[in-house]
């Protein structure tokens, strides 16, 4: 039956649980939308769980559920408004709210959590000050069992002292915007990314349509999805980011006028300089909003790949804010400037794939680069570098893909050998084809 508590209204659904040597024994488990709950012992029984009504499962649940079960601290990082709290509160028996509940944790912290059910979400722990985490690395030094506490925040500490106190003792989990597939409510079943590396994609014929330019303004923050103007919540998003600039002793303005140029930059390789000239700012102040934009995970730029089997590759990362539609805000360009100018659309093209894979990448333990050699001869937009070798992506905006639209993917692939596995040329159209044996050319709507 259904159950309502504070903001969040549950449903009961089926889960499983287990018996061994007299007791009950719970963990947990997400499928889907619903906690589950689970044993490895073979002699499971049904019991009930609880799911929340409405919520749009994330591709980070399983990977928060895998963590719960091996470490006794979760810290959930990503931009504030992603659904942090609202995902984590899946799996919290207890919810410490900051700064409401900022009062009991500071006269005595102790004992506060001892009267908490675990798992304990400390939600926007960062309010409670760095030396908090030493409080927390003292209880499960005395008790390590799994799960005990779930940390939120959306701003990182500048400094976290000398040492990082919960070193072995806590894994990090990040939440990005919603991908499209999360937002069309697919987030808990298998995505593009796993599917490619697992088999080859199936070739298509005849199909119709082209990719939806739309999707570009479609933010991935959750609060902004259904306003009739979400550019204007995410300029304002900007601003309030900005506004920590303020806090910390900075110039707002300038650091907002510095996001507007990164969104101008987007999906470009390019040197600091050119920021720092362009915002009109010198090397020391851009060091430090470059700090600032890291806490915050406003920008989340691609680094450069490098193999040394590769030579004369540039190191300049490829600039990215970490929402598409954000930086079509922030950069003030609407849908016909991006359909009159193929190249401007390619760059955003690029920032929306960078979007989808992103969080897939961070699932498969995996970390996402870009290539490109001194001088532009060879440039590879996305490069994925899994535990099993290296899958590599070219974005074009272009409804028909040629071979030499994958010369560069060729290239990589003759460089690293056995360690390259698949590539594909990402494109508006609308059929799946082969290119070159492990190459092909795959319409960018299937990464939803």
């Amino acid at each position: 039956m259904p159950h309502a508590g504070g903001q969040r209204s549950w449903l009961l659904v089926a889960g499983v649980v287990s018996s061994a040597g007299g007791m009950t024994v719970v963990h947990f488990r997400l499928l889907g939308s619903c906690i589950i709950s689970y044993s490895v012992a073979e002699n499971a029984k049904t019991c009930y769980s609880l799911a929340m009504e409405g919520y749009l499962p994330r591709i980070t649940e399983e990977r928060i559920a895998r963590a719960l079960a091996q470490f006794p601290i979760v810290v959930i990082e990503g931009p504030r408004g992603v659904g942090k709290t609202t995902t984590a509160s899946l799996f919290a028996k207890s919810i410490v709210r900051l700064p409401q509940d900022l009062g009991n944790l500071r006269a005595d912290p102790e004992g506060f959590l001892a009267l908490l059910e675990p798992p304990i979400l400390i939600d926007e722990w960062q309010l409670a000050g760095t030396d908090f985490l030493w409080i927390l690395k003292n209880l499960v030094d005395a008790d390590p069992t799994s799960g005990r506490f779930i940390l939120t925040g959306s701003v990182e500490p500048a400094s976290y002292g000398p040492t990082y106190p919960l070193t072995g003792r806590s894994v990090r989990v990040t939440i990005f915007p919603m991908m499209a597939s999360e937002i069309a409510g697919n987030g808990s079943g298998p995505q593009f990314l796993s599917r490619f590396l697992d088999a080859p994609p199936a070739v298509t014929a005849g199909e119709i349509g082209t990719f939806d330019v739309t999707k570009l303004f479609t933010t991935g923050f959750p609060a902004a999805r259904a306003l009739p103007d979400a550019a204007m919540f995410l300029e304002s998003y900007a601003a309030t980011v900005s506004q920590r600039a303020g806090d910390e002793g900075r110039d707002s303005t300038r650091f907002y006028r510095t996001a507007q140029v990164l969104a101008t930059l987007e999906a470009q390789a390019v040197p600091d300089q050119r920021i720092w000239e362009a915002a009109d700012i010198n090397k020391a102040t851009w060091k430090k909003y470059q700090d600032l934009l890291a806490r915050t995970w406003l920008a989340a730029p691609i680094p450069a790949f490098s193999s040394n089997r590769l030579a004369r590759i540039t190191e300049y990362p490829k600039r990215f804010l970490v929402d598409t539609a954000l930086s079509l805000a922030l950069a003030q360009v609407s849908e016909d400037e991006l359909l009159r100018d193929p190249m401007l659309l390619g760059r955003y093209l690029e920032s929306y794939v960078a979007a989808q894979l992103r969080p897939q990448t961070a699932s498969l333990r995996a970390e996402l680069y870009h290539l490109r050699t001194s001088g532009g001869a060879h440039e590879i937009d996305f490069i994925v570098d899994a535990p099993k070798g290296v899958l590599a992506f070219e974005v074009k905006a272009a409804t028909s893909v040629t071979a030499s639209d994958a010369k560069h993917l060729l290239w990589l692939r003759e460089n690293l050998g056995e360690r390259f596995l698949k590539g594909a040329v990402l494109y508006t159209g609308a059929d799946v084809r082969p290119i070159a044996g492990n190459i092909w050319a795959i319409p960018i709507s299937l990464l939803d």
